[in-house]
């Protein structure tokens, strides 16, 4: 009976471990002493925690647990637990850390082997002395714990962000073995020289105190509010580049509160270095109500940043929408100054000139990272798995690059007030002391005025008179071109009417000829009427002979108008001949549409040699292939004429490649060439111009040129509706061959 007993009990037990096992997910067995593991979701579940105040005793038991992807942007919450088992499948104890480097707290939760409850706690707003087993340790994203041979746990992460930051939406645990960390480091530091990274850093954070004790400096002596604006902007600037570092350092206690104050550092920068802008450049009364706007806007700007620090308590609206507005707010400041700065420019002051080059570029980089948070956050397209390594360096180069180019600009501008100010003073002694020679000073002065004036009206004489040359110039050109493009009209009508005339009486012919066998096989010949159609038929032949003489003699024409060349090849340096042509070109582009604009990326390679070519043949080939680019971006940019973003743009290119062949690329972002025609580009008289735009014969005759001139290659590769690229390869050929 106690058999029965006992053999009830054990398949109770193991139907009951067997049910409080299901719905865990699969083991995660570490084999291997690698440095990282990263568990994919089918090693992990996920549950929310709407209101964070789950203790682990009921996630225990939850059976709300689900299967997710580790980056889900339509997560809403702020804390999520995740659990996981791991095995060590190794013969010898693991020592591991679980690390996560994307939140703000994170606790571990774990039973040992006697069921007792385990926890571990880190994480970037954990004080310092609640970090489990890294006091003084700047490490607050890894927990440390250890496995034995053989030996399973089940782990519950919990993963949390403060609700005025970003909602949890990446999750993914990792295991790192401390042998493969303690190795990390170690390169990092001996092997990487990483601690290059921290001596250049103090090196820039002492250049920028001393900047700000500069223009301190400079404020107590000029009494120029600019200086004292751009000091306060450098100190916040040094503060929000650094915040990690002095948390760390003076702060290890108080992390939530110097990181909840710090969220504003920067804005307060962004605020002091707008003021500093909008002081240096001094905008006029005309954008009055800009400058009012931009103010508004900016006091916009500092509401928004204060409802993120609030919103956790009034959680009106999503923190995504709110860090969206706040992004998109200092966009549209940044972008009212910079257009304040370009029209200040536009009217000729110097200063906003330096201003517009110091800013332009960081607003370039915030529009792209305005755009890829908006994907990230609403679309789920994150723009930064697609970007290189160095885009991480990307805005502190441009905060940096406007930070040192707008110093120049104020030292620039200190210069020329202390010289204005020495200036003066030189000229108020002097005037003190030559009062008696007053006189003769001002007449100097007027002789040299009238000099400068004559000078200068000179030298806008000289202006107007190369300026009427190039117009001469252009009418010159745009004479000739509109003389080649009458002179092709009067050929083809020309030689249309000798054919119309061959075609008419070699009819006529045909049915003369057709009347006389007619008569011929009449028994009644009528023989004068037949000498009448032979005479007929006599004087077509004369017509035909004589009109067929006519357009030969037009042919012969526009062969010897066609062939100017010589034939002769000579010693040529392609990169001058390209060059000489694409300029040609454009210019010639430009004299038919003077609204033609279009961008040259030109990258001639210095070590394409020499080589024998028929000059003018060549140059006429390139011709064509430019004169065919800019009619190709032309085209495609009244296709998008609603889009400013569209830049016609031809590059041009020449290469050594290791065949010894020169190698000419010239490639356009217009129209293309669709895959259906683009077998018969080269064939005679095929274009895809419109009618009385093209003749069909400029790409034909540059490919025999190309290749039965030169021996060489002609190729074309295209995408339609992106770009078009013709390759020329030429053989290098030193010395002329003998025939």
């Amino acid at each position: 009976m106690k058999k029965y007993i006992w053999s009830i009990l054990l398949t109770l037990g193991f139907l009951n471990v067997v049910v409080a096992q299901s719905g865990l997910p699969p083991v995660y067995s570490i084999h291997t002493d690698s440095s990282f593991f990263t568990l994919d979701s089918t090693y992990f579940q996920i549950l929310e925690d709407p209101t964070g105040a789950y203790t682990f005793e009921q996630v225990e038991r939850s059976k709300a647990f689900y299967t997710d992807s580790p980056h889900n942007p339509n997560r809403r919450g702020h804390v999520y637990w995740m659990r996981m088992r791991v095995r060590n499948d190794l013969p010898h104890q693991l020592n591991l850390y679980l690390c996560n480097f994307n939140n703000d707290y994170i606790d571990m939760y774990w039973r040992d082997s006697s069921n007792r409850q385990q926890h571990l706690r880190a994480g970037y707003l954990v004080p310092e002395s609640q970090i489990s087993g890294h006091k003084g340790n700047r490490e607050q994203t890894r927990l440390y714990f250890q496995l034995a041979p053989g030996q399973e746990i089940t782990i519950y992460e919990r993963a949390a962000n403060v609700l005025w930051r970003y909602p949890v939406t990446y999750l993914v645990p990792q295991l790192q073995t401390e042998e493969g960390h303690i190795k990390s480091f170690f390169d990092r530091v001996q092997v990487n020289e990483g601690w290059k990274d921290d001596w250049f850093s103090g090196i820039g954070i002492g250049i920028l105190i001393l900047a700000v004790g500069y223009n301190l400096l400079i404020f107590f002596s000029t009494r120029e509010r600019v200086y004292l604006y751009f000091c306060v902007c450098l100190l916040f600037f040094v503060v929000d580049r650094n915040t990690y570092y002095i948390q760390i350092t003076f702060f290890p206690e108080y992390p939530y509160w110097f990181r909840l104050a710090a969220n504003a550092f920067f804005i307060v920068f962004f605020v002091y270095f707008i003021q500093s802008v909008r002081q240096f450049i001094q905008p006029d009364q005309s954008l009055d109500r800009l400058n009012n706007v931009t103010s508004i806007a900016l006091g916009g700007t500092l509401v928004l940043n204060l409802f993120q620090l609030l919103v956790f308590r009034y959680p009106i609206v999503p923190i995504n929408n709110v860090i969206i507005a706040l992004e998109i707010s200092i966009r549209v400041v940044y972008v009212m100054v910079l257009i304040m700065t370009y029209r200040m420019m536009k009217r000729g002051v110097a200063d906003a000139r330096f201003v517009f080059i110091a800013i332009v570029p960081l607003f370039i980089w915030w529009c792209y990272t305005l755009l890829s948070n908006i994907l990230g956050v609403y679309f789920d397209i994150n723009l930064r798995n697609l970007q290189p390594d160095f885009f991480q360096y990307t805005e502190s180069i441009c905060l940096s690059w406007m930070i040192i180019f707008f110093s120049g600009a104020l030292i620039n501008r200190y210069n020329l007030t202390r010289r204005q100010v020495l200036q003066q003073a030189i000229e108020k002694e002097q005037y003190e002391k030559e009062r008696e020679i007053e006189r003769n000073r001002i007449m100097a002065s007027q002789n040299e005025r009238l000099e400068q004036q004559v000078q200068e009206r000179t030298a806008e004489l000289q202006q107007s008179l190369r300026t009427l040359r190039d117009t001469q110039n252009q009418l010159i050109q745009k004479e000739k071109l509109a003389s080649l493009g009458e002179l092709t009209a009067g050929i083809a009508h020309e030689i249309q009417n000798p054919l119309n005339f061959v075609n008419n009486f070699s009819e006529v012919s045909i049915e003369l000829i057709d009347e006389l066998r007619d008569e011929q096989q009449k028994k009644d010949r009528d023989e004068d009427l037949e000498h009448e159609i032979l005479a007929d038929i006599e004087q077509n032949l004369q017509k035909i002979n004589q009109h067929g003489k006519r357009a030969g003699s037009i042919v012969r024409s526009m062969l010897e108008h066609s062939h100017a060349s010589s034939g002769e090849k000579q010693p040529t340096n392609i990169n001058d001949l390209v060059d000489e042509y694409v300029r040609l070109a454009y210019h010639g582009a430009r004299a038919k549409d003077k609204s033609f604009n279009c961008e040259l990326i030109i990258n001639l390679s210095e070590k394409v040699p020499a080589t024998l070519v028929v000059q003018q043949d060549i140059g006429r080939v390139l011709l064509n292939l430019f004169a065919n680019a800019f009619f190709a971006v032309q085209e495609q940019k009244n296709k998008f004429i609603t889009n400013p973003e569209y830049q016609p743009t031809v590059w041009i290119s020449t290469e050594l490649l290791p065949s010894e062949r020169i190698e000419i690329r010239v490639k356009d972002n217009g129209t293309g060439i669709p895959d259906a025609i683009r077998q018969k580009i080269f064939q005679p008289f095929f274009t895809t111009k419109p009618t009385g735009q093209g003749t069909g014969l400029g790409l034909s005759l540059s490919y025999d040129i190309v290749t039965k001139g030169h021996g060489g290659e002609l190729m074309v590769e295209s995408i339609e509706g992106v770009s078009t690229e013709f390759i020329i390869r030429l053989p290098v050929v030193l010395i002329e061959p003998e025939i």
